[in-house]
């Protein structure tokens, strides 16, 4: 197949973001049909863009990469004369690799700004409709007015899917079940074992538990309860994915597979603390719910890394299982 133009399309990490990403990828897949679009990203998560069929070629590099490696692969870059590069990263890392290396250049612009007036002081400078998803598509188009970007996507192959089901069919679940997710990168961002304990068997539901194995809520969970499979850390990144799409639902905190799912078309009820809109935590479903609490102190940090200074964590602490199940039930 001939290529009128080639597109490099920039974002690095982490699993959440790189799946918003897809939506921007399909605009501009939309306005560049005939293009060769390369996806650049990082070695760990890279399978998570397998066979995606805005994506002609797919490219990453090691986290770790040496000074001198990363000035040959910009190199390596240069050689490719791409027309256009969209860097919807815009870190030190990229900046690098894309400086003077391109005929025409798009970089996301971060609201460091606005969210540190946030997180420090409480000020909601944000936009009603800001959304990351909208973030990125405003480095490339200008129609700040527009909301109506196209949903996030991944693609999971038939063979993949069927193999998905014979794990799940050595584990016992032969029918409906829904996925929980109830760990994430900070802990700060999952809500308690005893209550997802406690809205598992109300809901009585067969059940997956995805996750790694530093995911200790996962085995917490898990053996308090009967009709649970717990498959933390015994997935490949692609392996959770399928998974996933073969779910009804999924129940999660704001992190990567929870994200993920929506991306799959499969509903999610996502339960927030310290992250909201702003950070670029939310749900793009329109049949997905966020449990959250209208606390004043939240958000309080981009990612959740920061320990919360009240006594006890009431942004996760005033959602109770009924909160939850509530919402699984609309969706």
């Amino acid at each position: 197949m001939s290529y009128d133009q080639k597109i490099l399309i920039i974002r690095f990490s982490s699993i959440g973001d790189i799946i918003l990403s897809t939506s921007p990828l399909r605009s501009i897949r939309n306005t560049f049909p005939n293009a060769q679009i390369t996806f650049l990203t990082l070695d760990n998560f890279s399978s998570l863009l397998e066979y995606h069929p805005d994506i002609d070629c797919l490219v990453s590099i090691n986290k770790r990469f040496t000074i001198r490696e990363l000035i040959d692969f910009r190199n390596y870059l240069k050689k490719k004369r791409y027309d256009i590069v969209f860097d919807l990263h815009n870190s030190i890392r990229s900046n690098f690799l894309v400086f003077n290396n391109h005929n025409t250049l798009y970089q996301i612009k971060k609201p460091r700004w606005k969210r540190l007036l946030l997180f420090l002081f409480h000020k909601n400078k944000f936009e009603t409709n800001f959304s990351v998803i909208k973030m990125y598509h405003e480095a490339f188009d200008t129609d700040s007015i527009k909301t109506n970007f196209p949903l996030t996507s991944l693609r999971v192959s038939k063979y993949e899917r069927k193999k998905a089901n014979s794990l799940l069919l050595e584990n016992g679940i032969s029918g409906k079940f829904i996925v929980i997710i109830p760990g994430a990168a900070w802990p700060q961002k999952q809500w308690s074992a005893t209550k997802y304990i406690m809205t598992l068997k109300k809901l009585n539901i067969p059940n997956v538990i995805l996750g790694t194995k530093k995911d200790q809520i996962c085995f917490q969970i898990s053996k308090k309860l009967n009709n649970s499979v717990n498959l933390a850390g015994k997935t490949t990144l692609r392996e959770a994915i399928s998974i996933i799409s073969n779910a009804a639902k999924v129940i999660g905190s704001d992190t990567g597979l929870t994200h993920a799912a929506e991306a799959l078309s499969i509903p999610v009820s996502m339960i927030l603390g310290p992250t909201s809109s702003e950070t670029g935590a939310g749900v793009n479903l329109a049949n997905s719910i966020q449990v959250e609490k209208d606390i004043w102190c939240r958000p309080c940090s981009q990612n959740g890394k920061f320990p919360c200074y009240r006594s006890n964590q009431v942004c996760l602490d005033s959602i109770q299982p009924e909160d939850v199940i509530k919402s699984i039930n609309s969706i």
